[in-house]
């Protein structure tokens, strides 16, 4: 099993004592990784001890809070890395995260688009602007959504993490659109995402190194 995390890089950018927000895809799973699986569809071993060892590695954190899909495997994650960090913490489960995520205006007709065209199909069509706005809003207005629900959750912490862990539908448009990254090259996520963090002037966003500014109402400043 491989231990290294790539989301530590972003999480070594978070400032001492800022508080920090990590938006993630759940831990692995079985079934295709670019295909839509049933919400039955659990962690694996792997997914499990990658999640818990995730968690021990972000103890330098002062506090821990865990928001999460409703889906289980995205639940078990959260709770994996609250136990992994030495903290038995109550999830907050929300559909925000979950089957109706921000950008998805009709998740009904979403849902066939994605057995239709496959995740990465789906993520494809989206990034280039090119399915109906009567299914989901732009990229950027779903994001702004996510970063601000993440935003009002960590801000009053002192040197805390939050956990909101999700779906690579949800978190791989963002980082293609707003951080250049190559789902075409590198796939769907697993167990990694963006880091949101206070920095002293406001907020700012990472992925792979690249940073973008992001205001209090969850706005993207600059890309």
């Amino acid at each position: 099993m491989n231990d290294e995390f790539r989301i530590l890089k972003d999480v070594a950018k978070v400032p001492a004592g800022s508080n920090c927000a990590l938006l993630i895809r759940h831990g692995d799973r079985n079934g295709g990784l670019a295909k839509v699986v049933t919400e039955q569809e659990g962690l694996n071993e792997i997914g499990t001890l990658r999640s818990k060892l995730l968690g021990k590695k972000l103890s330098g954190f002062s506090d821990l809070v865990a928001y999460s899909s409703p889906v289980g495997r995205c639940v078990d994650t959260c709770l994996n890395i609250s136990h992994g960090f030495g903290k038995e913490v109550e999830v907050e489960s929300t559909q925000f995260l979950g089957m109706s995520s921000p950008f998805m205006v009709d998740p009904p007709a979403a849902y066939v688009k994605m057995h239709e065209l496959g995740l990465l199909g789906f993520v494809d069509a989206y990034v280039n602007d090119l399915l109906d706005r009567r299914i989901v809003l732009p990229c950027s207005e779903g994001t702004k959504m996510l970063f601000s629900y993440a935003i009002e959750r960590i801000k009053k912490m002192n040197g805390g993490i939050g956990v909101f862990v999700t779906h690579d539908m949800i978190l791989t448009p963002p980082l293609a659109y707003f951080f250049d990254y190559d789902y075409k090259t590198n796939g769907l996520l697993t167990l990694d995402g963006i880091v949101l963090f206070e920095d002293g002037a406001g907020f700012s966003a990472s992925y792979g190194g690249r940073l973008v500014r992001v205001s209090e109402d969850g706005s993207i400043l600059s890309k």
